[in-house]
């Protein structure tokens, strides 16, 4: 295989873990806008998944960031 080849099966499946883990990222942050609309103390189990969710994110598009400029420099 090729390494742009390579390079773009690896972008496109860290562009699809992104979107799923900025699916699951907003159901824990639509339960934290909930509590803040209500007035109420969030569910600190909640504000955990959404930072785990968000870190997991800012890594892969670290990540995503790389092997794009990697596959730039090849085409």
């Amino acid at each position: 295989m090729s390494q742009r080849s390579k390079l773009a099966k690896e972008i496109h499946i860290l562009e699809e873990e992104i979107k799923l883990l900025e699916i699951k990222r907003s159901r824990s942050q639509a339960s934290l806008i909930e509590a803040l609309i209500s007035r109420r103390d969030p569910d600190p189990t909640d504000a955990e998944f959404f930072r785990m969710f968000t870190a997991e994110i800012e890594v892969k598009r670290e990540n995503l960031q790389t092997l794009t400029r990697q596959l730039e420099k090849l085409i």
